[in-house]
């Protein structure tokens, strides 16, 4: 039985037994028989309104589902179809990036690996090598500049056992003995200014 019927039938007895309004017992009772049908009235209003909002969410939930079982399936055959033109679309990029710009190589001097040296990296003089982290100083044959005499000598050294080619200060050749950045040995070496 709904609230309103309860709160109905409440009031029909209220009214079948003949309880007199002009006693305080009989307004209050009265009172009472009115408060708790407009509160049932209230209450089934609420009911309604929290219904509606219950479907609403689980519509926009299946909606919600719905979008998200198109969207991933969409990235999975993009990566799935994706992959190889990925691979493809990379290529192309980095050749026109290469070929729109002029690049040079260069055997970084720390760990021997090749670095693309671009016309902005000549201007400034220096370059990033991308494997190790190291900057280091980089010029076109013929621009370089006449060598400081306050610059430390430097002295370039060929491990026997991986074959990388770094560069040494003098200073940390004649203090120590130097080792090879890459496998860590220890380098022969004879001193040959460069």
């Amino acid at each position: 039985m709904e609230l309103s019927n309860k709160a109905a039938y409440l009031q029909g007895l209220v009214d079948g037994l003949g309880v007199d309004e002009s006693t305080k017992e009989g307004k209050i009772i009265k009172a009472m028989s009115a408060l708790l049908a407009e509160m049932a009235e209230a209450l089934e209003g609420m009911d309604e309104d929290l219904s509606r909002a219950y479907d609403q969410i689980n519509d926009l939930s299946d909606e919600l589902e719905d979008l998200e079982a198109d969207l991933y399936e969409d990235e999975d055959d993009d990566e799935d179809e994706g992959d190889e033109d990925d691979e493809e679309d990379a290529d192309d990029a980095n050749d026109d990036d290469i070929a729109s710009e002029p690049f040079y190589e260069v055997a970084c001097p720390n760990c021997g690996e090749t670095v693309y040296v671009s016309e902005d990296d000549l201007d400034a003089g220096e370059a990033n090598c991308a494997h190790c982290g190291v900057t280091f100083e980089v010029a076109l044959e013929g621009d370089e500049e006449e060598p400081d005499e306050d610059a430390p000598v430097q002295y370039e050294v060929t491990c026997p056992d991986c074959g990388t080619t770094a560069v040494f200060e003098e200073e940390e050749l004649l203090e120590g003995e130097p080792k090879c950045p890459n496998c860590g040995k220890p380098l022969d070496f004879e001193v040959t200014e460069e």
